[in-house]
């Protein structure tokens, strides 16, 4: 069985986890397919549209929390994005040694520590 796709929700300084998690995947030999949808271009109604389509196309998204990740307004779209489209979300605390502020509308008891083992037991869950 194929393993679900995911898309990462991150805050574009938190860009070395995103690669980190991608890279990490690669190397267990695991069939997780991430979408990166980054901003890299104002936040617009194109890019909406855009990220819409993309976050269709998965299971659900993967909310990668770091310390200004609860201010960033394209996470906030993009988590309130996949809770109407009734996707599974969870979110990733990014530090070892820090807890960053949830951002709004990610539920607390989604939320694990970096432990790539219970993401793919999260991912696991989503069928």
């Amino acid at each position: 069985m194929a393993q679900p796709r995911a898309f990462i929700s991150f805050e574009m300084e938190d860009k070395w986890a995103r690669d980190f998690l991608s890279q990490h995947a690669k190397d267990q030999k695991n069939d997780i397919q991430f979408y990166d949808y980054s901003v890299k271009t104002p936040f617009e109604s194109q890019w909406k549209t855009e990220c819409k389509k993309r976050i269709a196309a998965t299971k659900g998204t993967i909310v990668l929390i770091g310390e200004t990740t609860y201010k960033s307004e394209a996470v906030l779209w993009e988590i309130a994005e996949t809770i109407r489209q009734d996707h599974y979300i969870f979110g990733i605390q990014i530090n070892k040694d820090k807890i960053h502020s949830i951002p709004t509308g990610l539920p607390s008891k989604n939320v694990i520590r970096w432990d790539f083992y219970q993401m793919i037991n999260w991912l696991n869950t989503w069928v």
